[in-house]
C-alpha cells in the first residue's frame, strides 16, 4: 500500500517548524502568570485532547466559525486542566500578553533531511496548515517553501482542519486521489482524524509520546521525522 503513495502533505507548526520556547511552554508560562499554575506535561495533554474533543463535538461534516471554534477549544482545554477560566474576559488579556512574547522560530529536527529524502523518492509535497495567513511567508523565511507545490493556509482559504474541505482543496490542487496521499501532523484531532475522514493515509508525528484518544489510531505513528521516508 505504501508504494502507491505519490503525495505527502505536512502540517506546519510543531511538525516542520517549532518555536523556542515551544508554543505550549509559552502557554504554560503565561497561564502561570495569570494565576493558573499547571505542569507543562499537563498542558500538552490538555491541549491535544481539546483538539480531539472539538473534532468529536463537530463530527466530520461541520465546523464552527473561527471565534466560536476558538471558544469551544478553550473551554475543553480549561476543563481538561480542571480550571475555571472566564475566557471572554481573560482571552484579550492573555492574547495581548502572548503577542508580546519574544521567541525564536526554527526547523524541527530532521525536517530538511526528511523533505529531501521524500523528494528523492519522487514524492510530491504540500502543506495543509491552520495558520494566520502568513504560512507561505514563514516557509520562505525558513527556507522550505521550495519543497512544496502547494501551501494551504486556513486563514487564506476560510476553512480549517479538521474540516474535510481543507483536505479536499489540497487534493484538488495537487490533482491526486486520497488513496495515493498521506498527511503528517502532530495534532490527533485536526491532523489524524481530519485526514482520515477523507481517506488520506495518516502519519501522527507524536514526539510527545501521547496515547491515541480512540480505538482508530493513525496508519503510522512516528517520534522522529526521519522515520517517515521509510514508511512512505
Amino acid at each position: 500500500m505504501a508504494s502507491r503513495i505519490s503525495t505527502v502533505f505536512f502540517d506546519f507548526g510543531d511538525t516542520l517548524v517549532e518555536n523556542k520556547p515551544t508554543y505550549l511552554q509559552r502557554v504554560t508560562d503565561l497561564l502561570g502568570e495569570f494565576g493558573y499554575e499547571r505542569e507543562y506535561s499537563d498542558v500538552v495533554s490538555a491541549f491535544t485532547k481539546a483538539d480531539y474533543l472539538v473534532y468529536v463535538d463537530l463530527g466530520s461534516d461541520s465546523h464552527d466559525g473561527e471565534e466560536q471554534g476558538m471558544m469551544r477549544f478553550l473551554n475543553h482545554f480549561s476543563r481538561n486542566l480542571d480550571l475555571d477560566i472566564d475566557w471572554p474576559t481573560m482571552l484579550p488579556r492573555i492574547t495581548e500578553r502572548f503577542e508580546r512574547e519574544i521567541y525564536e522560530r526554527s526547523l524541527c529536527e530532521g525536517a530538511i533531511e526528511t523533505l529531501e529524502a521524500l523528494g528523492a523518492k519522487g514524492r510530491r509535497l504540500g502543506i495543509i496548515s491552520n495558520n494566520d495567513g502568513s504560512c507561505r511567508e514563514k516557509c520562505e523565511q525558513m527556507g522550505i517553501a521550495k519543497y512544496f507545490e502547494i501551501i494551504i493556509d486556513s486563514s487564506v482559504e476560510g476553512v480549517s482542519k479538521p474540516s474535510p474541505r481543507i483536505f479536499e482543496l489540497a487534493l484538488e490542487r495537487m490533482n491526486v486521489s486520497p488513496d495515493e496521499s498521506a498527511h503528517v501532523g502532530d495534532m490527533y484531532g485536526a491532523d489524524v482524524m481530519g485526514a482520515r475522514d477523507v481517506g488520506i493515509r495518516t502519519v501522527w508525528y507524536n514526539r510527545r509520546g501521547l496515547e491515541a484518544f480512540d480505538g482508530h489510531g493513525p496508519d503510522h505513528e512516528v517520534e522522529r521525522l526521519d522515520e517517515i521516508p521509510g514508511l512512505l
